[in-house]
């Protein structure tokens, strides 16, 4: 839930990046808090649905996975480590990055479809997931200003959400197996 709330508020410190110290380079340089613990978030759903979410849901997992450390790798590269400054002809990192929030949004389409067709999450949490992946790719590959700005907001809302529905899940199943002695 960390990671999709820190996601969500990218363009908030794009922006405050930009007033403050007039480049959004500051910002890009906290950026891969966000990646890193959706990556700890996805490594717990993978170890709470694996075995309930078939291969395509596996498939989703690890292309998620791969575009999550895509993204990483690409803003470190870029932001820490001035990779496209001496390479500026291909820029890999800016490329890397890219890439991997393209990846990102058709694993997080995968992995929140399998979740859906084999019942491993409520309709409730991963329709929006899904959803929500589906603006994250209108939002990587088109530049819709303000509009994509808020599809990027609630592709972390959704991450937000899924966190959520999974511990009020788990939280009502411990409920329910509660001792009758008490």
């Amino acid at each position: 839930m960390s990671g999709g709330a820190l996601w969500s508020l990218t363009p908030l410190g794009i922006q405050l990046s930009q007033q403050k110290f007039k480049t959004p380079d500051v910002f890009w340089k906290l950026f891969p808090s966000a990646p890193l613990l959706l990556i700890i978030g996805l490594a717990g759903l993978y170890f709470l649905l694996s075995d309930r979410c078939g291969r395509l849901g596996k498939a989703g997992f690890f292309v998620t996975l791969a575009g999550l450390l895509l993204t990483i790798f690409g803003d470190v590269g870029q932001f820490w480590l001035g990779l496209d400054d001496t390479y500026m002809v291909t820029a890999p990192a800016y490329r890397s990055f890219r890439i991997g929030l393209l990846v990102l949004a058709v694993g997080s389409i995968v992995l929140g479809g399998a979740t859906l067709r084999k019942g491993a999450l409520p309709r409730w949490s991963a329709l929006p997931f899904a959803a929500g992946s589906v603006g994250l790719l209108v939002a990587v590959t088109r530049d819709l200003g303000d509009v994509g700005a808020a599809l990027w907001i609630a592709y972390g809302i959704c991450w937000i959400w899924l966190g959520m529905a999974i511990l009020l899940q788990a939280l009502l199943s411990a409920w329910r197996k509660e001792p009758e002695g008490r």
